[in-house]
């Protein structure tokens, strides 16, 4: 990303030490990434151009690609640079992180067996023994019984997609904030509110992993594993404003529900075929070195699990 324009080519001919080879990799990637959309903008276009339904299983890319034919033009009409852009864009964000949070929750369901059973025993509800083929309609009641969109939650919270968004202010604001108290075992006291003027250009930062991480929000076992703090009860609500693993507001992530729904069916599917078990290497450690182990991670666009190793057993 870094690299100007002419340095793929000067490097073919010049060898730079460690850096030609990555630039000549990157390079490759993105023309074979390339030459992937435009086939299927290739696909669209032509199902645009016969009037074919935008209903769809590409009913998104067929929006894209009748956007960038409008004969309107001006700001309705996407430039082929931006139909491309906006294309990676839900590839990157609809895959990568998806697979990212659930190479993470994998990871945990190893680590907390009992949360497992739980969710084991959810699917179970829904797709008894000898249901033959699996009916996906039927997990709308996880939604009811949400244990396993729980879970799944839980894991966002813990490692959310993006740890921090930016957001340049538009308009002079003023935020609400609050100070607070540090006791002798960590636990937060809140204290006095105050308020922080600022100004229209500036650029606020959302630390969305500390928010995940307020004791204030989500109580004081909060580095603590627990689907259960994601299930509303008679005394209960889980606290909406300070779970931004999707954003929020008006301009939220548009793929929150898919992302929700596509999550829950892989969870759902992988636990009722498969009881999944720490590696053998860390079976009889304790279980902060096997947390240490298991979740280990680095951060690049996304937050990226490095060592989501583990076992699965057929169930009979």
């Amino acid at each position: 990303m870094l690299t100007p324009d002419w340095f793929p080519a000067i490097s073919s001919i010049v060898k730079v030490p460690f850096l030609s080879a990555r630039v000549h990799a990157t390079q490759q990637a993105f023309e074979e990434l390339g030459r992937y959309m435009l086939e299927l903008v290739s696909s669209a276009r032509a199902s645009v151009v016969e009037g074919r339904s935008s209903a769809s299983s590409a009913a998104l890319l067929h929006n894209l690609v009748e956007a960038n034919t409008s004969p309107e033009g001006g700001s309705k009409c996407l430039s082929d640079g931006e139909l491309l852009s906006n294309i990676f864009s839900f590839l990157l964000a609809g895959h990568e992180t998806s697979a990212h949070s659930l190479g993470f929750a994998i990871s945990l369901l190893a680590l907390h067996p009992e949360a497992q059973s739980k969710m084991y025993a959810e699917v179970r509800k829904v797709w008894p023994e000898g249901s033959g083929t699996r009916n996906f309609a039927k997990l709308r009641p996880f939604f009811s019984q949400p244990y396993t969109l729980a879970f799944f939650r839980e894991t966002l919270r813990l490692f959310p997609a993006a740890i921090w968004l930016s957001k340049l202010v538009y308009a002079d604001a003023v935020l609400p904030a609050q100070h607070f108290t540090v006791g002798e075992k960590g636990t937060l006291t809140p204290g006095k509110p105050f308020s922080v003027a600022v100004p229209a250009g500036s650029v606020v930062i959302l630390d969305i992993w500390s928010l995940h991480m307020n004791p204030l929000y989500w109580g004081d076992d909060v580095e603590d594993f627990k689907p259960e703090r994601f299930i509303d009860s008679d005394t209960y609500r889980w606290p909406r404003d300070a779970f931004l693993s999707f954003s929020a507001g008006p301009r939220a992530c548009i793929g929150q529900r898919f992302a929700y729904t596509e999550s829950v069916c892989i969870l759902a599917s992988l636990v009722d075929r498969y009881e999944v078990l720490l590696p053998e290497n860390l079976m009889h450690k304790p279980f902060e070195e096997q947390k240490e182990k298991m979740l280990k991670w680095t951060h690049s666009i996304t937050l990226i699990p490095t060592n989501a190793n583990v076992r699965l057993r057929r169930r009979t």
